[in-house]
């Protein structure tokens, strides 16, 4: 049987980067993944559980078989090209969007998942337009793909003021103080409050253009991307994504993200 471990951390001790064939002589793989990110991944009486906790699972039981011990790590968002740089993770599976700027850090395995950025703002607000957001405050947490967003668009941003916040929790604890007019992040982040509180919701759901959701892997160590993306691709053909969508998402955001932003199957069919 597969060994999981839990590592609920943020300050890994760094060991050295490892390239596959070093992973499979340790017998050993250390995943980054959230610890606050419903349906995603998160920690639950003490344990790490959702859809990537079980994604990197899959990866480590594809790279190591049934045997090998899989470390799981818990990370912050602004941890994960640190802690890929400075060899404290082998692979991040932690809501990982894949952006230009990025790439210059670190490499992405073949994606996922698909994403939008949007604004939630309260109900009753009428900030439907990002031009609604003029001369207010918009929350966004530092080191995410919609501040990365920000700081390429400065000019569409002009005449709002920026709050920074810690996490998704922090944020929305903002948004309720009034702290904030809105708070501009992924959908997939806006919607894990809009399903479970209707007093806000996503007024803008698609600001920019979409990004691949993938694996981040330390820049330059090709032998485990190419091995990531094998397994993605295995699991793909297994339906692993489209079981995920039925028995994670479909549930947890009750029908307010269309099923087309979570499968990337068809990507996949012209692999033998």
């Amino acid at each position: 049987m597969k060994k999981i471990f839990f590592i609920i951390l943020f300050g890994f001790c760094a060991l050295f980067a490892r390239n596959l064939e070093e992973i499979k002589a340790a017998n050993e793989i250390r995943i980054g993944v959230r610890t606050d990110f419903p349906p995603f991944s998160q920690i639950k009486d003490g344990e790490f559980t959702g859809f990537e906790v079980e994604l990197a699972k899959a990866i480590g039981n594809k790279l190591l078989g049934n045997k090998g011990r899989v470390v799981l790590v818990g990370v912050e968002a602004r941890d994960r090209i640190p802690m890929l740089k400075n060899d404290q993770i082998d692979i991040m599976v932690a809501n990982f969007t894949m952006t230009d700027e990025r790439k210059k850090e670190v490499d992405f395995s073949f994606p996922y998942l698909l994403d939008f950025m949007g604004i939630l703002a309260p109900s009753n607000s009428n900030l439907n337009k990002l031009s609604s957001f003029e001369d207010k405050k918009l929350l966004v947490i530092s080191g995410t793909t919609s501040d990365e967003f920000l700081k390429v668009n400065k000019s569409k941003f002009k005449n709002i003021k920026l709050i920074r916040c810690e996490n998704l929790y922090d944020c929305l604890t903002k948004l309720k103080n009034n702290e904030g007019d809105g708070y501009f992040h992924t959908v997939f982040s806006l919607a894990n409050i809009a399903v479970v509180d209707s007093a806000f919701t996503i007024t803008n759901k698609a600001i920019g253009h979409p990004d691949y959701i993938t694996c981040g892997i330390k820049k330059g160590n090709s032998s485990l991307l190419n091995a990531v993306n094998d397994a993605i691709v295995k699991l793909s053909k297994e339906d692993f994504f489209t079981k995920a969508y039925d028995e994670t998402f479909k549930i947890h955001y009750k029908g307010t993200i269309d099923k087309k932003y979570f499968l990337v199957d068809d990507i996949y069919r012209v692999f033998g």
